[in-house]
């Protein structure tokens, strides 16, 4: 569920953006108490760091992952939509939800992918960290 000091969407890159100190990632430090992400790109977190084989991923998580929105009906949906205007950029299901998600919530999606910026559809929701 929404928090209600949740301003601000992050994207997997973003987030891994910050574990890994990658370009951009002071940005996403500046924000993330007032951010959350999709539950479906928490779930595209977990799998990095497990396959990065992090030890402490639950701990790792719950220190560093702000508001987690679930993925529910109305932003599976709105998901959905997207991929009519996505298709020919190649954007995941992950990517496509985290842009819902923010669309949904009229909040500002932070991402490092550049792609998302040239889709007109969407790119005044979008900030790109670097």
């Amino acid at each position: 569920m929404r928090s209600k000091n949740s301003k601000f969407i992050l994207d997997t890159s973003a987030i891994i953006a910050v574990l890994k100190k990658e370009k951009g990632y002071k940005v996403i430090e500046e924000i993330i108490g007032s951010s959350c992400i999709s539950s479906v790109n928490l779930s595209e977190i977990v799998s990095v760091l497990v396959r990065l084989k992090v030890s402490e991923v639950d701990e790792l998580i719950t220190d560093l992952i702000p508001d987690v929105i679930d993925f529910d009906e109305k932003i599976g949906i709105e998901a959905g939509k997207l991929s009519k205007i996505t298709k020919d950029y190649g954007l995941s299901l992950g990517d496509r939800a985290c842009i819902a998600t923010g669309i949904y919530y009229g909040m500002k999606i932070y991402t490092t992918d550049k792609v998302w910026a040239s889709i007109d559809e969407i790119k005044s929701s979008i900030v790109l960290i670097r």
